[in-house]
């Protein structure tokens, strides 16, 4: 449905976002180096956001214009990107189409393109499958189906770009979508992308807003934070995490957030009852004009490699209902199957030399019992001295290299447990479970490992993002020291989610839940389908991911 603006409405809301200063309630918010009285939540780290914070100071991220790509024996400019795609995806019913977000959004890009000399483009769009339709863009010798507004380019500004962009939101505070209030958001961001040639540029770095009231509430099979992420980093950076980033903003958005986690370390989360939409772009507009200039960024080349890990601890959740025997068997080495754990921690231990041991762990997929198990068909069936591992008394866990690992880990694999899985929650609660106390080392690499057939039911424990942010305060928050493989049914692409699979073991559902956690990693997350082969084949594909992590590690004691 077409959505149109008002002539004079579009007017006067252009001479504000031409001079936000004329508006005593815009003057201290809108420029991304002024200090804001608006309470932000601070997320600067890009990998947790950890415990939530506020601040009625400066922006947390500073203004200075330094770059990893500065050379300071040479004096060399640094080199920003050509053109710059943003997307903005805004829900109609969100507060941000009055005179101080409206102009904060054109300082915002007022900046990207004096800053960067990029050539900056916009595409608008409500939270829809069926793209925004108006007729804003044609005073600028646009064709009726074309919705890119380029912004300006070369550092300057096209002078009839901030009226467009003034009918551009009258156009999205009035949409109306006929099967929709304008709340799906990664079909917002993502049909563009899919229907439209000329977006983005080939090679442009791409940046994103992610405008809701609440969260994406479309919540089918393609609208997820793995698929949508994983789409976007393909899509739109050309799997190129230095070219994308994405600001979301929200209330409670925790799929949101875990979307803009697994794009890039830049994109940021801002939290709509903490963070005026002002103050949150204020905070991001540095980080987006470096993604811009660092966008063909190299690290230095290091001289003197890391020490490397010299312990590791891995941990397993399996998924003991009844539909996981035939995986189970695999895994441990039963029914005349080949010992799939013990053939990777040879080829682990015959790769990484230097490490003097591992401990292994397994907890189940049962709801409140994040113990590791020491006894077999644990947690349903009870402990007692018939289905004694033989673990000696107080350790959860086995020690490797070990004669006996495989006949100890067959023995403590064996879980079983009801269909209510919750994986991925266990996975993490079992790190920080007082019980477990010993398995995880201060100066070991973690390598978690999730085996099921079925998705994680744990969202109404606890949201993704809150998951992911319990399994790196396992490891003190540091993303190196962490790999996590998701052995579970494959979802697809975005373009062509799957449904249910079928595999050397039997049927498994997509585990887009598991899949959106382990996105959220980034390079230390890996999914492999459980029925795109065998459980040997999994691990194999993610030994090489562990060495490197393990080679890479400088670990603390």
């Amino acid at each position: 449905m077409s959505a149109r603006c008002s002539p004079v409405h579009g007017l006067a809301a252009a001479l504000l976002l031409a001079c936000p200063g004329c508006s005593d309630d815009t003057a201290s918010s809108v420029s991304a180096g002024s200090t804001s009285s608006t309470t932000i939540t601070t997320l600067t780290d890009g990998i947790d956001p950890g415990p939530t914070t506020t601040t009625t100071a400066a922006p947390t991220t500073t203004n200075d214009t330094t770059s990893d790509t500065d050379d300071d024996s040479t004096g060399a400019a640094p080199t920003f990107c050509a053109q710059l795609d943003i997307s903005l995806v805004a829900h109609p019913g969100l507060d941000i189409y009055g005179p101080e977000p409206r102009a904060a959004l054109a300082a915002f890009l007022a900046d990207m393109v004096e800053s960067t000399g990029a050539r900056v483009r916009l595409l608008a769009n409500a939270g829809t499958e069926v793209m925004l339709k108006t007729d804003c863009l044609l005073a600028l010798g646009n064709a009726a189906d074309d919705p890119v507004l380029v912004y300006g380019e070369g550092g300057v500004i096209d002078p009839e770009a901030p009226l467009a962009l003034a009918c551009l939101m009258d156009a999205l505070d009035t949409y109306k979508g006929e099967f929709d209030v304008g709340d799906f958001m990664f079909s917002g961001l993502l049909f563009p992308v899919l229907e439209l040639e000329s977006w983005p540029a080939p090679g442009a770095t791409g940046l994103a807003l992610m405008l809701a009231k609440n969260d994406d509430q479309q919540d089918n099979m393609y609208a997820q934070p793995g698929l949508a992420s994983e789409a976007y980093l393909r899509l739109v950076g050309e799997q190129d995490r230095r070219r994308v980033a994405v600001l979301t903003y929200g209330d409670l958005a925790g799929k949101l957030e875990i979307f803009g986690l697994a794009v890039s370390e830049t994109s940021r989360h801002y939290e709509r009852t903490k963070a005026s939409l002002p103050a949150a772009l204020a905070d991001w507009t540095p980080i987006a004009r470096k993604v811009c200039e660092d966008f063909d960024y190299e690290p230095p080349f290091e001289p003197l490699p890391p020490p490397g890990c010299k312990r590791v601890d891995i941990l397993f959740a399996i998924d003991g209902s009844g539909s996981m025997d035939e995986e189970q068997a695999a895994l441990r080495g039963t029914n005349n199957m080949a010992p799939v754990f013990a053939e990777f921690t040879n080829a682990l231990l015959a790769e990484l030399t230097d490490v003097e041991d591992f401990h292994v762990g397994v907890v189940s997929s049962q709801e409140e019992v994040t113990l590791l198990g020491t006894h077999t068909n644990f947690p349903e069936v009870p402990e007692s001295p018939v289905t004694d591992c033989g673990l000696p008394p107080g350790q959860r866990w086995l020690v490797g290299p070990s004669p006996t690992l495989t006949e100890d880990f067959a023995c403590i694999a064996a879980t079983r447990s009801g269909t209510d899985e919750v994986t991925a929650y266990n996975t993490a609660e079992a790190l920080h479970n007082p019980a477990n106390a010993g398995f995880l080392r201060a100066d070991s690499l973690v390598f978690a490992v999730l085996l099921t057939d079925e998705d994680t039911y744990d969202f109404n424990i606890a949201r993704m993002v809150d998951i992911r942010a319990r399994l790196l305060s396992a490891v003190g928050d540091d993303l190196d020291r962490l790999v996590v493989l998701g052995i579970a049914g494959g979802q697809g692409v975005f373009e062509a989610p799957e449904t249910i699979c079928e595999g050397p073991y039997g049927k498994a559902v997509p585990a887009r839940r598991i899949a959106s956690i382990v996105a959220s990693l980034r390079e230390r997350g890996r999914m492999q389908n459980i029925c795109g082969g065998d459980l040997a084949a999994s691990f194999k594909a993610v030994l090489g991911d562990v060495v490197s992590a393990c080679l890479a590690y400088d670990p603390v004691p």
